[in-house]
C-alpha cells in the first residue's frame, strides 16, 4: 500500500514539474545525459580531466540545441503543446525508473511485500512482458533476488 501511494504521489510529482519544463527542455536534458556519456566514454583519450570535458562539451551542445528548439516551438505557439508533452514524458521516463529500479530496490532491501502493492506490480507486469526491452534496465542482482523471493 505504501509503494503504491509513493508512485501515486510521485508520478503527479513528476507530472507536474514536466508540465512545467515542457517537453522539449525534458528530451534534451535527458538527451544531453545520454549523449554525453555516450561520447566521453567512446573517446579514446579519457586520461585525466578529458573525459569530464568531452562530456561537458557535449551535454552543452545538447542543452544549445534544446535551446534553440525551444525558441522554434515558441515562435510557432506551440507551448501547450509542449508543456503537455512534457508532463507525458517526465511521468513516463519516472514510472520506468522507479518501478525497475527504485521500488525493487526498497522492496530487496527491507522486508516489503511487493503482493500487497496492485499498482506496482500491474504496471511492473504491463512494462516487463509488453515491452520487454524495459528487463535490461533492472540489474541483474535485483533481479535474481526478486525472482527467488517470488518461488
Amino acid at each position: 500500500m505504501a509503494i503504491d501511494i509513493f508512485l501515486t504521489l510521485s508520478v503527479f510529482l513528476t507530472a507536474w514539474l514536466g508540465w512545467r519544463a515542457g517537453f522539449t527542455r525534458t528530451f534534451f536534458a535527458g538527451l544531453a545525459g545520454f549523449l554525453a556519456i555516450f561520447a566521453a566514454s567512446k573517446y579514446p583519450y579519457q586520461e585525466g580531466i578529458n573525459f569530464y570535458l568531452v562530456f561537458a562539451i557535449t551535454a552543452l551542445l545538447a542543452v544549445m540545441a534544446g535551446g534553440f528548439t525551444l525558441r522554434l516551438i515558441s515562435f510557432f505557439y506551440l507551448n501547450i503543446l509542449d508543456k503537455i508533452g512534457g508532463a507525458v514524458l517526465s511521468a513516463c521516463i519516472w514510472l520506468i525508473v522507479s518501478v525497475n529500479i527504485i521500488v525493487p530496490t526498497v522492496i530487496c532491501g527491507n522486508h516489503v511485500s511487493d503482493r500487497t502493492s496492485h499498482i506496482y506490480k500491474t504496471i511492473s507486469n504491463i512494462m516487463q512482458s509488453k515491452i520487454p526491452v524495459f528487463k535490461d534496465y533492472v540489474p541483474q542482482l535485483l533481479e535474481r533476488k526478486i525472482m527467488e523471493r517470488r518461488k
